[in-house]
């Protein structure tokens, strides 16, 4: 039998450690958690959190993440620690590669390194991918572990945040944390799990080519600067909103451009790509490489979409599962967030209920992560990601 627990504190690293080790014992009772993830923000550092949750579950496979928001399914919040534990029969194995900037093949294989490809009598593996986003390789990254670790494992995961100053986020692996990085951990499990993933955009502006690019920064988008075109295609949505993109401030940039979206056409469906930051030079930073010559629209949604679309997410999960769920580890791109307000919650619950009302956690991400088998793409953006876990 399959128990999760989940916990949300805030306060100093020391207060909100005691709070949560306290609290996921307390729900586990007897049962030995087999993973531990820890999702903090940047008021709670990542490496002092993990390391403290680590000491009071010392025997304990423990991965973390920095945070752009945090929940359970109780609700959301900001300037806190989410915490979510694994218990029964699973084997589960950690790894963390760093220089992912550099090299994301070399930081995926350095975090697998050591780490078994099967176990006798568990058929199913599953691979969760912590990473982070700034070093620009998140779709790279994704490919790079599907490949090491061949077409029959799914991947699920998130890339870390900051609360959106976009300048550092963290990955850890027991008492280890560092930017610049990427975690793995790997999952046997007798039954195979649910993975869901759905968002829900649509294209804003007509298509767009990016015509010159180079890794995850674009330069010029139909021969002009990109910064130039994002403004000129969003400023009657924005002015519609109340916004004005002529007066917006530098610190009110990252949110705009979370808001409008690139969407690269897959078939007749959208792949999301988040715009992170602009360049002095009209340049815009994205979370993943953006190929030269690549046809895009910029895209906006709607809160109505967006809680619908956690809804789906968390259906398709149940559904792959073939039976109850006994919880779900959820990324949620902080672009929903942004989108949803104050309704943010609601869809929070509404995963958990579409589950069976079961105990969910999760954190607001850079991007998400999912790649089931014959997927070619497993990097996402304003995307709900719920992993959920068989009974």
């Amino acid at each position: 039998m399959t128990t999760i627990a989940t916990s949300l504190a805030n306060g100093s690293v020391s207060n909100a450690a005691a709070t949560i080790s306290q609290d996921l014992k307390q729900k586990l009772g007897s049962a030995r958690p087999s993973l531990i993830v820890v999702m903090a923000s940047t008021a709670q550092p990542l490496g002092p959190m993990t390391a403290a949750i680590q000491e009071s579950f010392p025997t304990v496979s423990v991965v973390g993440a920095s945070t752009a928001g945090e929940f359970t399914e109780r609700g959301d919040a900001k300037g806190s620690v989410a915490a979510w534990a694994l218990s029964g029969d699973y084997k589960v194995f950690t790894g963390m590669g760093r220089h992912l900037k550099a090299d994301a093949e070399k930081a995926v294989a350095s975090a697998l390194e050591g780490l078994p490809r099967e176990m006798h009598g568990y058929g199913s593996c599953t691979a969760l991918l912590l990473l982070d986003p700034l070093a620009g390789n998140g779709e790279e990254a994704a490919l790079a572990a599907s490949s090491l670790l061949g077409p029959t494992v799914p991947l699920a995961g998130g890339a870390a945040g900051d609360d959106l100053h976009m300048k550092e986020t963290f990955l850890a692996c027991g008492r280890e944390a560092s930017s610049d990085a990427v975690v793995v951990a790997l999952l046997f499990s007798r039954k195979p799990l649910g993975l869901g993933v759905c968002h829900g955009h649509e294209p804003l502006s007509g298509p767009l080519r990016v015509t010159k690019a180079r890794g995850s920064v674009v330069y010029e988008i139909e021969g002009r600067p990109a910064w130039d075109v994002w403004l000129d295609e969003t400023r009657d949505h924005s002015s519609r909103r109340g916004a004005d993109v002529k007066t917006m401030s530098k610190s009110d940039e990252g949110a705009f451009l979370l808001r409008y979206e690139a969407g690269l056409a897959t078939g007749k469906a959208f792949k999301i790509r988040a715009p992170l930051s602009r360049g002095a030079d009209g340049s815009i930073s994205f979370a993943c490489g953006i190929a030269e010559g690549a046809v895009f629209r910029i895209t906006q949604s709607t809160p109505e979409k967006q809680v619908e679309s956690a809804r789906e997410a968390a259906r398709r999960a149940r559904a792959q599962l073939g039976g109850p769920s006994s919880g779900a580890l959820v990324f949620d791109c902080i672009c929903r967030n942004l989108i949803l307000g104050d309704q943010f919650d609601g869809a929070v619950r509404g995963m958990s209920e579409e589950l069976g009302g079961v105990p969910l956690a999760g954190f607001e991400t850079y991007g998400e992560i999912a790649l089931a088998a014959g997927d070619m793409s497993g990097f996402h953006n304003t995307t709900s990601v719920v992993l959920a876990f068989p009974e």
